[in-house]
C-alpha cells in the first residue's frame, strides 16, 4: 500500500480568468500534495466568453508552476477545439506536461447554451495509480437540469479499474439538490467501490450544495470542508499502486 495525498479546493469562482489565474497558482505554489484538484471551470469561469489565447497562456503559467512544486493539479477550465466549446478538467502533471483531459460527457441544459457534451470516458494512469475524472452532473446526472439518460460514468470507471475519481464542481447553493447530491456520491462510491474527490466551488448564494471531501469506497465521508467560504482540505488515501503499469 501507498499513500496518495490529495488537495481539494473549494474556492471562489470568478468570471474573470485574471481574477481565478492568481489564486489557483498560490495553491499550488503552496501544495504538498500529490494531487490538487480545482472546481468545474475554475479558470475561466463559468461560461464559454473566454479568451483562448489568455486561457492558453494560463495553462502554460500553470503547467510551470506544476513543475516547479512537483504537484499534479487537475484544472477546471474551459476549452475550444475545432471552434466547439467544452468544459474540461485538464490534467497536468509534476513535470508539467499534459496527461490528458476530460470533457464533460453530460452538460445540463444551461450549459447546453455555450458548451458541447465530450466524447470520450477515459482512465489515466499517472506514478501506478489508475483514475478518472468527472465534472459535476456527469457524476449524478441531476433531475431537473435536462432530459439525459444516466451513463452511470462512475460505474463504467469502476469496471475500467479507476481507484479514485476526481470530481470538480461548480453547484451553486440550492438546498433541494444536496440530499440527492451526497447520497448519489456516496452510493456510486460504494457501487464502483472507487474512492471520490470532490472539489467544489464557493456559492456567493449561501452554503454549497455538496460537500468538498473524500468519500470512501464504503460510503464515508473521510474528510470534508464546511460549507461556507474559501477553505481546502488534504487527505492521504492508502492505494495499491503498481509502478509497472505505463503512465497513459
Amino acid at each position: 500500500m501507498s499513500a496518495i495525498r490529495v488537495t481539494g479546493v473549494q474556492m471562489p469562482v470568478s468570471k474573470k480568468l485574471d481574477d481565478n489565474l492568481p489564486k489557483i497558482l498560490e495553491y499550488i505554489t503552496k501544495s504538498d500534495a500529490d494531487y490538487i484538484l480545482f472546481p468545474e471551470m475554475s479558470l475561466t469561469g463559468y461560461h464559454g466568453d473566454f479568451g483562448d489565447k489568455a486561457v492558453e497562456t494560463a495553462w502554460q503559467q500553470i503547467a510551470a508552476a506544476c513543475r516547479q512544486y512537483y504537484v499534479t493539479a487537475l484544472i477546471g477550465t474551459g476549452c475550444r477545439e475545432d471552434g466547439e466549446t467544452y468544459i474540461q478538467t485538464r490534467i497536468i502533471t509534476h513535470m508539467g506536461g499534459l496527461l490528458g483531459t476530460h470533457e464533460k460527457l453530460v452538460p445540463t441544459i444551461g450549459d447546453r447554451k455555450f458548451c458541447q457534451p465530450g466524447s470520450e470516458l477515459r482512465t489515466f494512469v499517472h506514478h501506478g495509480m489508475t483514475f478518472g475524472c468527472l465534472i459535476c452532473n456527469d457524476m449524478w446526472v441531476t433531475p431537473g437540469c435536462g432530459p439525459y439518460p444516466d451513463p452511470r460514468l462512475s460505474y463504467q470507471l469502476g469496471k475500467r479499474g479507476a481507484q479514485i475519481i476526481f470530481h470538480g464542481v461548480n453547484s451553486g447553493a440550492s438546498q433541494i439538490h444536496t440530499p440527492y447530491h451526497e447520497s448519489n456520491l456516496v452510493l456510486r462510491a460504494i457501487e464502483s467501490q472507487v474512492y471520490i474527490c470532490t472539489a467544489n466551488a464557493v456559492s456567493p448564494d449561501g452554503p454549497v450544495n455538496c460537500l468538498t471531501g473524500v468519500v470512501s469506497p464504503e460510503g464515508e465521508w473521510l474528510t470534508h470542508c464546511p460549507r461556507e467560504g474559501e477553505h481546502a482540505y488534504t487527505f492521504d488515501i492508502e492505494l495499491d499502486i503498481d509502478e509497472d503499469i505505463e503512465e497513459e
